[in-house]
């Protein structure tokens, strides 16, 4: 539960310090307003909607309904919900480019749309750089990112613009990730019955991770994580199959993993 204490205690010490007060910018209110605050705050906690901070450098969480009402600065603590940013209890979401609903994730179309309208030909690095940046935004729907994007590292490390030569490799492997990112498969979602295991490795070097599910016939791995874009092809056979983007450091074998 909410501490009512806690809560009256910081507006106390914000209307006593009138310099940090006018500083930061805190949210306006009256003893109305904080009446108010206190019953939402209660309600939707009750309702598992909001949970209270856990840090002991952290306020309660709290919900504005209108930020037309109250004038909100910077807050430096706590959690803010806007009503018009925020929407419960819905079937699909769009998140950063992803569209989440209950059958799986996949790519908005207007990141999709970005992508196909670069130019087959990119003028210089920065151009390079920046439809890199787009793809990444559908990196783990692309099955071996890394073999598209091998041919372009030469170009990313010049640092002369005298230096930078187009080839004809280029421009088949750009229109090769607009193909690629026009038919993008839809990726499902860990359900809660799933039973899934991580295993891990590390050394002074570098780090990988792999997220598996146990199936009848043994185990299925679900994502690949790592501090090299290598993909590590003695694991894709241990484990069977090759996921989706499977981007994990080196040559690591499974008896270095360990089991959390």
């Amino acid at each position: 539960m909410v501490d009512r204490n806690k809560i009256e205690a910081t507006l106390k010490v914000k209307e006593q310090c009138k310099y940090e007060y006018v500083r930061y910018k805190p949210i306006q209110m009256n003893m109305e307003d904080k009446k108010d605050m206190q019953t939402i705050i209660k309600e939707h906690i009750n309702l598992g909607l909001i949970e209270p901070g856990v840090s002991a450098y952290s306020s309660p969480g709290f919900l504005v309904r209108n930020h037309g009402e109250i004038k909100r600065g910077k807050p430096r603590k706590g959690l803010v919900l806007s009503e018009k940013k925020s929407t419960i209890a819905v079937n699909k979401i769009e998140f950063l480019g992803i569209l989440i609903d209950g059958i799986g994730i996949e790519l908005q179309e207007h990141i999709v749309e970005k992508i196909r309208n670069f130019s087959d030909v990119l003028k210089d690095k920065k151009h390079l750089q920046s439809f890199l940046g787009v793809v990444n935004f559908a990196g783990i729907f692309i099955k071996d990112l890394a073999k598209y994007r091998k041919d372009f590292r030469p170009l990313l490390k010049e640092t002369e613009s005298s230096k930078w030569k187009w080839e004809e490799i280029h421009t088949q492997r750009v229109r090769e990730l607009k193909q690629v990112c026009s038919n993008l498969p839809k990726l499902a979602i860990p359900q809660d019955e799933d039973e899934l295991v991580v295993y891990t490795y590390a050394n002074d070097y570098r780090w990988a991770a792999v997220l598996m599910k146990k199936t009848t016939t043994g185990e299925e791995p679900y994502r690949y994580t790592g501090t090299s874009e290598k993909i590590s092809r003695s694991l894709t056979e241990k484990f069977g199959r090759l996921a989706v983007n499977a981007q994990v450091a080196g040559q690591v074998q499974r008896a270095d993993l360990d089991i959390v």
